[in-house]
């Protein structure tokens, strides 16, 4: 396994490979990391693995301070999953001191998480359209958990024709149903027993839409009355079109339930595609 700090390093080490498939991450790797890098590697054996915290993508100095950083971890799982490149660069080495041009993104980047989380999804894009430009990937995988990320993030690959294919991992789950997430490891233990609720009440949500019981709205705001009643902080809990997050039509048939709730400090965020 080579580990990569520089940009120029980088570069002079990929310009000769081709079919290259990508995997961004910011460190701290669980089980839903594993599953990207081994679907990549299924499909070729030059795989880069980046791990860069993206300050741009943080909405408080606290929170960018709180994420956890386990690099040496990192390290050492990648080496046991066979990954051939890692790039690791320094806060510097991707963001000069003057970065001020970010990606503009469509209305649907305000919504959702994007309305809780002002400039989050520029912040996420910008840093990926300058790792997108460094590696020069043919593929790059990302989870479906977060599933508004993966939307903004095949749009701009579409509109800003890059020559990449998007390729969207089924969330990797917990025993009890809790998505794999960095986060996580920051929750206390008694709100780690709580945190399932979000994806079992989901499935309890998904079971009224294909049911017809109730009006979208009415199942969104009793799925968001149970939850804060429960003790958790509800941001939204949404039903939407799987194919624009917009609120479905009359005919829509492929329908995705997205939600985000805090536990304490912990922000979590959720979701279940499916058709109706």
């Amino acid at each position: 396994m080579r580990v990569i700090h520089s940009q120029s390093e980088l570069i002079k080490t990929l310009k000769v490979l081709t079919n290259i498939a990508f995997v961004p991450t910011m460190g701290n790797l669980h089980e839903g990391h594993h599953k990207l890098i081994e679907e990549a590697l299924k499909k070729t054996k030059y795989v880069v693995v980046s791990i860069f915290i993206n300050p741009l993508q943080f909405n408080s100095k606290e929170d960018f301070l709180s994420y956890p950083r386990t690099i040496d971890e990192d390290l050492s799982i990648l080496q046991k999953l066979n990954v051939p490149f890692v790039f690791t660069p320094s806060k510097e080495d991707i963001l000069g001191a003057l970065q001020i041009i970010e990606i503009h993104l469509p209305n649907i980047a305000n919504d959702l998480c994007g309305k809780f989380r002002p400039g989050h999804f520029n912040g996420v894009t910008t840093i990926v359209c300058k790792l997108f430009n460094l590696i020069r990937p043919d593929l790059a995988f990302f989870g479906k958990k977060d599933f508004q990320q993966l939307f903004l993030i095949k749009e701009l690959v579409k509109q800003l024709n890059y020559p990449i294919q998007i390729i969207g991992i089924d969330t990797i789950r917990d025993y009890d149903g809790l998505a794999k997430s960095s986060r996580n490891t920051l929750l206390s233990a008694e709100n780690r027993k709580k945190a399932s609720q979000l994806f079992k009440l989901m499935n309890t949500m998904k079971d009224e839409v294909i049911q017809k019981t109730s009006s979208f709205k009415e199942i969104e705001e009793s799925a968001t009355k149970s939850l804060n009643t429960s003790g958790w902080a509800v941001d939204y809990i949404a039903i939407r079109s799987a194919q624009s997050l917009k609120t479905p039509v009359h005919d829509e048939n492929h329908i995705v339930i997205l939600g985000a709730a805090s536990l304490g400090s912990v922000r979590l965020i959720d979701n279940i595609e499916f058709c109706i």
